[in-house]
């Protein structure tokens, strides 16, 4: 009642009368991107900062023969502008992207931070989402450390070939042999791993009985083996131990020479160095050699120390960090490179995962403890197991509730697992499907800018050779003469005659007889 008593008046929150200053019932018009507005001059008053307010930047834009005021601007996002100086309260549609909305609020003069909440959300998503994956590309052209030749520095050997050799190292579709490169490199580490889990397996190994004398026994067909277990087994009679296979040995020696070939190629050629040895990719090829190289080391310093079963026991777990390997895929499957970087971007849902269930472990750990028997739950700590089990839904069954309560405990553990899962395993799902789709287009993308930057060179290059293909043929063709050019014939002295022009207008005189003027010009 009151907005239409007196315009532009408003009552707030606390029950008081608000009307601008103008009491004037005069209109302005404006033109935003051809959608015609009109609005009470006293409302571009509510806020005295903005370029509304502003008679100055208005006159900038006005346009006397329509009689209003033009912006090329989005006008959706000044309909919301507009209605936020008429009520006060700020409200974005929802399909407007946020930088977007941003962008023309500050044009306005209007600050992101006045949205209301029911409107902050999806704003803040837009821009979240747009940060995420700006860092994202950031991370992954960082990663690939794509390098240029710098045209401004001096043209020695260095200067040109470090950028192809790098990219040639580390970017398999620069060309065919760059591929080819990276196809070897997949096939030692497939090599690798398969060395590493066929090292394990009885059919790679081969066995053998050291007697207490120090002879080494082999076993054959004919002999009987006593009771020998996987490791190295002392008795009476003798020590049983299992040794690589040759074959394997000789594996590992190729895949450990040609990995570090390739890490101290990649050290010499790279741009940055440090940047390189603290990649997450020079860290894995780094992690993935040295265990070999530490082994051999000791077994060279003190090659009595395999009788150690001490130290033997430390380098085999030591060895086991040559399982990271397999994370040379990520350079040749994307879809892996991703999935590592999501979770190292979503480390904030992982921890709120992490508490979720530390916080479920203990509460149904303590619980379990006191209504079941003492000897299926010894201890709080050893009930931790039980209720990690319980709430993933793995249900080993080694450890389960018996009573009732117990059972009822149970019940709730796993539901409640279930829904501490639910709640934070969609947003690692949803970065995941965002990082992916967003990676397949950006390879999408500089895939058609490669070969419409290749196509267009080409093009130049025809373009340019028809166009002097054209000029030849221009300059070669013998055309009647366009402008005026004299006769250098000469008489029997070497004087130069009287010269006409090859193109000119004939002048005759009263006898039909063809004049020259004196100046030789038509």
């Amino acid at each position: 009642m009151v907005s239409a008593m007196i315009p532009g008046a408003k009552v707030d929150s606390k029950g008081r009368v608000m009307v601008n200053v103008a009491t004037s019932k005069e209109t302005l018009t404006f033109n935003i991107g051809g959608v015609p507005f009109e609005t009470y001059k006293s409302t571009l008053f509510r806020l005295p900062n903005s370029p509304l307010a502003n008679w100055k930047f208005l006159e900038e834009h006005y346009r006397p023969e329509k009689k209003d005021y033009f912006f090329d601007r989005d006008p959706d996002v000044f309909r919301a502008t507009l209605n936020y100086l008429r009520t006060g309260e700020l409200h974005i549609p929802s399909y407007i992207c946020g930088p977007a909305a941003k962008n023309e609020l500050e044009f306005w003069g209007v600050k992101p931070n006045k949205i209301e909440k029911c409107c902050w959300t999806n704003y803040n998503d837009w821009n979240s989402t747009l940060e995420a994956l700006n860092q994202l590309e950031h991370d992954r052209k960082g990663s690939l450390l794509t390098l240029e030749v710098d045209k401004h520095k001096e043209k020695t050997w260095w200067n040109l070939n470090q950028p192809r050799i790098w990219n040639f190292l580390n970017n398999p579709d620069i060309s065919l042999q760059a591929k080819l490169f990276g196809f070897v490199s997949l096939l030692f580490v497939i090599l690798s791993i398969f060395s590493f889990v066929a090292g394990t397996t009885p059919s790679f190994q081969n066995i053998e009985i050291a007697q207490s004398t120090g002879v080494i026994a082999n076993i054959t067909n004919n002999e009987t083996t006593p009771n020998i277990t996987t490791g190295s087994t002392d008795s009476a009679s003798g020590r049983s131990s299992k040794n690589t296979h040759p074959a394997l040995y000789i594996i590992d020696i190729i895949c450990l020479v040609y990995f570090t070939i390739e890490y101290i190629l990649r050290f010499v050629f790279a741009p940055k160095k440090l940047q390189f040895m603290t990649s997450l990719m020079g860290v894995i090829d780094l992690i993935a050699i040295l265990p070999d190289y530490i082994e051999m080391i000791v077994y060279a310093a003190n090659p009595d120390i395999s009788s150690s079963s001490s130290v033997v026991g430390f380098i085999t777990i030591f060895r086991i960090v040559r399982v990271l390997r397999i994370f040379r895929l990520i350079k040749h499957v994307p879809g892996l490179w991703i999935l590592v970087y999501t979770l190292k971007a979503s480390i904030g849902e992982l921890v709120l995962l992490t508490c979720f269930m530390l916080v479920g472990i203990l509460l149904f750990s303590s619980l379990i403890y006191f209504v079941e028997e003492r000897a299926d739950f010894e201890s709080i700590p050893e009930a931790f197991w039980w209720a990690l089990i319980t709430m993933t839904t793995v249900g080993y069954g080694d450890m389960y509730p018996k009573s009732t309560l117990g059972k009822l405990v149970g019940s709730i553990c796993a539901m409640s697992g279930l829904l501490m899962i639910g709640f934070s395993v969609p947003a690692l799902v949803n970065n995941f499907m965002l990082y992916y789709k967003h990676v397949q287009f950006a390879l999408q993308a500089e895939k058609e800018q490669s070969e419409s930057k290749n196509g267009g060179e080409d093009s130049e290059s025809s373009s340019r050779k028809n166009s002097a293909n054209q000029d030849k043929d221009f300059f070669s063709k013998k055309e009647p003469e366009m402008f005026p050019q004299e006769n250098t014939d000469r008489d029997a002295n070497d004087n130069k005659r009287e010269s006409c022009p090859l193109v000119s207008i004939q002048v005759e005189d009263e006898d039909g007889n063809v004049v020259c003027p004196n100046n030789g010009v038509a």
